[in-house]
């Protein structure tokens, strides 16, 4: 009888992501199409290439901390001295990875890596990063608290929704379109922070800081797989703001955001089952084989549902949501949809059978190899395909990841048995 609440809370959880994913791309679906028509292709490019700079920023100081944070916080059993000295010595470890991400930006501008008449706005996108210090979401996660992580989230993006329409009027506005997106994450830092204080896990720092180093260390794994994935779609807007013109980065950019905001639903399946799947490994390996194999289905099921829909409306979807102007992205949206199909399944794998199991390096390695892959591949197609060329070379990669991960488990007993115990245990019934 004690599974039943655990269903129950886990059912109102997966809910609740959903609901909280569909109102973080709102704003998105309410300002995007809006930014398309007032910016055009090339100045919505030059907004994609500074935000997507700035997303290498933020994943450098976040080093994989929303991933290993709630593994962390369930091994601390509730010891709130614990989980204090936790918290503060992620938020010193993401202070000092920010200042670092800072520098190394300055130093890419030095050595000509990026376009000067650029730089101003890639600063203002910066202001995310620091946001990104202070946000403690992965505490909320790993409580399993996803309604208080949900209104922590929303506030700051539709605190900012407004002032889109306000001051951004015309394609010169480019800077205050990147400057309100990039204070909506510091915001939700410092409500996230407010949340956990009221909660009581929240107290002074004292030593923290001494154990900077452990944490960097128990997290890079999930860094190494974390930035790989930076090796696809972000790092694909950058190769296509240096080797191509802004309209193409524009067309890749509005295309991959249109994609992003379709895999909401799948995206928070592992967000949701994330910490239950891990909880489970310690104390019932079979309930979590049962856990992922529900959750590997209801990704594939949904994620293949929307390759369908934009394979049938691919060009009334982009004119309907992007206007004329952005036609060409039509055939981009239906490439990286079909990666998505491949990338998300890759990615429950992964989170929930290979780390579990002491493959996170395998796992890593993959990812690293398949995003320079991408890179390699992007960097050749592009003088001759354009973004098209970085879509196609996107879905390649995706489906390398996927088809590797499939062979390690059925390459290895140990990780097998853990699914044939289900098989077993229903002959056994």
């Amino acid at each position: 009888m004690s599974s039943v609440p655990s269903k129950v809370r886990l059912g109102y959880n997966l809910l609740v992501m959903v609901m909280w994913q569909v109102g973080n791309y709102v704003v998105p679906m309410l300002t995007f199409p809006y930014l398309t028509h007032m910016l055009g292709p090339t100045h919505f490019g030059l907004l994609g290439y500074a935000t997507s700079i700035a997303v290498y920023g933020s994943l450098l100081t976040d080093w994989g901390f929303n991933l290993s944070g709630p593994r962390a916080l369930i091994e601390c059993r509730g010891d709130k001295r614990e989980i204090n000295e936790l918290i503060w010595s992620v938020i010193f470890a993401k202070a000092l990875l920010c200042i670092l991400s800072l520098l190394g930006l300055f130093l890419a501008y030095q050595l000509h890596w990026i376009d000067p008449r650029a730089m101003p706005l890639i600063l203002i996108a910066w202001t995310s990063v620091a946001g990104n210090v202070f946000t403690l979401s992965w505490v909320l996660q790993g409580l399993e608290r996803f309604s208080q992580f949900a209104v922590v989230s929303l506030a700051g993006r539709f605190l900012t929704l407004p002032f889109v329409f306000l001051f951004v009027k015309s394609a010169d506005d480019v800077g205050y379109a990147i400057a309100i997106q990039s204070v909506a994450p510091v915001l939700t830092g410092v409500f996230s922070m407010l949340m956990v204080r009221k909660i009581g896990l929240l107290r002074r720092p004292a030593g923290a800081w001494r154990l900077i180093g452990k944490r960097l260390s128990q997290s890079a794994d999930m860094f190494l797989s974390t930035a790989s994935v930076s090796l696809f779609g972000v790092a694909n807007i950058v190769l296509l703001g240096a080797a191509s013109t802004p309209d193409q980065v524009g067309l890749y950019a509005a295309a991959d955001r249109i994609k992003t905001m379709g895999n909401m639903v799948p995206t928070q399946i592992n967000t949701v089952f994330y910490p239950r799947v891990s909880a489970l490994m310690l104390s019932n390996t079979r309930a979590a084989a049962k856990l992922t194999l529900r959750a590997i289905g209801l990704t594939f099921g949904i994620t293949l549902l929307g390759v369908v829909v934009v394979y049938c409306a691919s060009t009334y979807i982009t004119q309907l949501i992007l206007g004329d102007a952005f036609i060409g992205a039509a055939s981009l949206l239906i490439l990286l949809c079909t990666a998505a199909l491949f990338s998300n399944v890759a990615y429950t794998l992964g989170l929930q059978v290979l780390i579990p199991f002491g493959c996170g390096k395998i796992r890593s390695f993959t990812m690293l190899l398949a995003g320079a892959l991408n890179v390699g591949i992007t960097y050749r197609l592009i003088p001759m395909c354009g973004a098209g060329g970085a879509a196609l070379s996107f879905l390649i990669a995706e489906a390398a990841i996927f088809f590797v991960f499939v062979a390690v488990i059925l390459g290895s007993k140990r990780l097998r048995s853990h699914f044939t115990q289900l098989l077993n245990a229903q002959r056994n019934a």
